[in-house]
This record gives C-alpha cells, sequence and structure tokens, in this order.
C-alpha cells in the first residue's frame, strides 16, 4: 500500500510536545500518528466521518443499525457483547 506524508507544519497546541505525522493512504483513508516517547502506552483510535446525515434516503436509520451490529457478533467474536467485553478487558 502506497502512502503520502503530509509536509506541511500541523497546528497543534502550546503545550503539545508530542511529535505528531499527518499521513493519506492510498485508499484516501487519512491517518494522524503521534509519538510520545515519554509514555508507557501505546493506543489506536479510529474516527469514521459518516453518520446518520450519510444515510440512503431509501435507508433512514442504516448509520445507527450497523453501529448496533458491532456489538450483536461476529466469526471472531460470536456472542453479544463479546466484542464490547473484550475491549473492557484490554484497556
Amino acid at each position: 500500500m502506497t502512502y503520502y506524508m503530509f509536509d506541511g507544519p500541523l497546528e497543534q497546541s502550546v503545550g503539545d510536545t508530542r511529535q505528531h505525522q499527518l499521513i493519506k493512504l492510498s485508499n484516501n483513508l487519512v491517518v494522524l500518528c503521534t509519538s510520545d516517547p515519554g509514555s508507557a502506552n501505546a493506543a489506536a483510535s479510529l474516527s469514521v466521518n459518516v453518520g446518520s446525515m450519510a444515510d440512503p434516503k431509501e435507508f433512514p436509520g442504516m448509520a445507527h443499525f450497523l453501529e448496533h451490529m458491532l456489538f450483536m457478533g461476529s466469526a471472531k467474536y460470536p456472542t453479544e457483547n463479546e466484542y464490547t467485553e473484550y475491549i473492557a478487558n484490554n484497556l
């Protein structure tokens, strides 16, 4: 997968001493990488800029329905709320 690294400076607060890098992947996903050498932890987060305002007119409520489907089970986490429990137990 190819990517593009943004060259320009990123706006950040005066007290933020971390290093940030903005990357755009070939699938147009924009990733903000933050490095904090003083931290003993690592984390990842995802924000998808869609929701009910992006629902097709013929399927109102689809975003909310799909949100709930995340917690109803999958091949890897087959029982209801198993994924939620996994997240809670692995913070």
